[in-house]
């Protein structure tokens, strides 16, 4: 092997880039291209951003908190109100197929009275039923749970969610979860 001698550099081409004058502004707009995907996350454009969606009746008032979407492999928070209007025996909190298929519940605080899948629906999926006690008007049960995506999951799930009672008509808050990559 022999050394590079100074005479083989060519000051027009490794310093004044000579013949790749664009190779710069590629690296540039790569990098701007990732400054882009980085700051739309940031902005909460992928995901993980929480909303809250309700329904009501005459017996009570359903409010869900959660994200509309998240990624795979995420943990992620939900929080479910429940306010009594009339008293309600057995209220049951129906979480749909998307809450199971594809999730972890690693938590689920207060503890439900008993926990029971329900037959599939059309599609062959079956929602989870979770019962708490008896409820009286003015109550408010508030529900906690943290579930984590599954890393190959992905798509569109459902993520209704409904109170039912022994005494009283259900309330549906029908939804979706979008699960990014």
């Amino acid at each position: 092997m022999t050394a590079t001698s100074t005479t083989d550099f060519d000051l027009g081409r490794h310093r004044d880039l000579r013949g790749r004058e664009r190779h710069t502004w590629y690296r540039r707009a790569a990098l701007g291209v990732m400054l882009a995907v980085i700051v739309a996350a940031l902005a909460g454009a992928f995901g993980q951003m929480q909303s809250t969606r309700a329904a009501t009746s005459d017996a009570a008032e359903l409010e869900i908190q959660m994200p509309k979407t998240v990624r795979g492999g995420l943990l992620w928070p939900m929080r479910i109100n429940v306010r009594a209007k009339t008293k309600i025996v057995s209220p049951t909190l129906v979480l749909g197929s998307g809450f199971i298929r594809g999730m972890q519940l690693n938590s689920l605080e207060p503890a439900p009275v008993s926990e029971a899948s329900r037959p599939a629906n059309a599609n062959g999926h079956a929602p989870f039923a979770l019962t708490y006690g008896t409820l009286q008007p003015g109550d408010t049960l508030t529900v906690y749970a943290q579930l984590q995506v599954d890393p190959t999951t992905m798509g569109r799930h459902d993520a209704s969610v409904s109170l039912e009672g022994a005494n009283i008509r259900p309330v549906r808050s029908p939804a979706h979860l979008n699960v990014l990559p």
